[in-house]
């Protein structure tokens, strides 16, 4: 399996500007699957949340594996079906004895 490339976000915030912040807002950051959230709650305590987007990575990969080998299985499956030839029919006619012993005793007799 691929591995997912690593990311991380930094964000650099002066400590007046947090205390500064009105209620609700937040500093945000993003690089590639890495997410930050920097704000202040009521407390006036600073909170940081940090998040990855990796399972969606994987989700997206797995997805990408899957459709990889169901066109690979569907490629052998087509390469190993055998045609079958089918020849045309004789032109002579093979008579059953149910065709031609009626015929034969009507002239016959």
């Amino acid at each position: 399996m691929a591995g997912v490339p690593a990311s991380s976000v930094k964000l650099t915030i002066p400590a007046d500007s947090l205390r500064k912040l009105p209620e609700g807002a937040v500093y945000r950051g993003k690089s590639g699957q890495a997410n930050l959230t920097v704000g202040s709650d009521d407390s006036g305590n600073i909170v940081a949340e940090a998040s990855c987007d990796s399972l969606q990575q994987l989700v997206l990969w797995y997805e990408e594996e899957l459709a990889r080998i169901r066109s690979e299985t569907k490629n052998e499956i087509s390469n190993d079906v055998q045609t079958e030839e089918k020849r045309p029919p004789n032109p002579v006619r093979v008579f059953t004895l149910g065709e031609w012993l009626p015929a034969c005793l009507s002239v016959c007799y």
